[in-house]
């Protein structure tokens, strides 16, 4: 067993999540046994945190903390205790809604944990599904938020279409806005102060734990802040070609339980 470790800190879609959006029993029983030791597990997801709380009961970890909105927000599982709260600045946040409006990309908005977007389609209801959510549909008053969102996404299917995203978005307002690539449909904006990374180092102070203590797993772009922090970094075998060059080690994929195979690997193994 590695003693050295003292927290885990996991993604969800893609990483701990199968592609069919389950968990195996097998995973389950490896973090509960993770947990026995002592040792600390966090959820740090890009989901909001309705989307991602179910997971954490239904794993059974407890009042765990879940890093959720790519660090926008901490909250604890359990009772709901919100932790930190970094959402953008109102008038950044209708420049970014304006000049998405402009294109016709289809985008939607979280404030206060709830999600919002101008009208319906086939990706809203792609998107609910997924998440297990169920979006506001607020027409025009979109465009015209009166509370600061926490993040907002740009959702496209069609990868030039993705590529124009990236572009326009980080050239008008990556200087002010905390931005990232999260998979190949999905393009979030937040706060600049808030990441994966920024939200884990905030409870490793609190916990007294030095991030070389810390397992961290994922395999998106927005994994990358955390992935950075540690020499204990895992990605996927699923992960994006960029994650997979910063993490240390490469366990098997989302599908193979390649979380709990590493954890029982490097952890629960004497």
């Amino acid at each position: 067993m590695n003693q050295d470790i003292k927290m885990i800190a996991i993604d969800l879609d893609e990483t701990l999540l199968r592609d069919d959006i389950s968990v195996s029993s097998y995973t389950k029983s490896v973090l509960n046994k993770v947990q026995e030791l002592g040792i600390r597990v966090v959820i740090a997801t890009g989901r909001m945190f309705q989307a991602a709380r179910p997971w954490g009961i239904e794993l059974g970890l407890g009042d765990v903390p879940m890093v959720v909105y790519t660090g926008s927000m901490t909250a604890m599982c359990q009772s709901g205790t919100i932790i930190n709260y970094l959402p953008l600045d109102l008038a950044l946040a209708k420049d970014i809604l304006r000049e998405g409006r402009k294109h016709g990309w289809y985008m939607q908005f979280y404030a206060r944990d709830e999600l919002y977007v101008p009208f319906r389609d086939e990706r809203t209801c792609t998107y609910e599904k997924n998440c297990r959510v169920k979006a506001k549909v607020i027409g025009d008053d979109f465009w015209n938020p009166t509370e600061a969102p926490i993040k907002i996404l740009v959702f496209e299917q069609d990868a030039k279409v993705m590529e124009q995203v990236s572009h326009v978005m980080i050239e008008k307002f990556g200087n002010r806005a905390g931005y990232v690539r999260s998979s190949e449909c999905f393009f979030e904006l937040n706060s600049k102060e808030a990441s994966k990374g920024y939200a884990l180092e905030a409870l490793c102070f609190q916990w007294d734990i030095s991030p070389d203590q810390m397992m961290v797993f994922g395999n998106a772009g927005n994994d990358i802040s955390m992935l950075e922090l540690t020499p204990w970094s895992f990605a996927v075998k699923n992960a994006t070609e960029s994650v997979k060059k910063v993490a240390q080690f490469i366990t098997d994929s989302n599908n193979d339980d390649g979380v709990a195979k590493a954890l029982e690997k490097y952890i629960l193994k004497k």
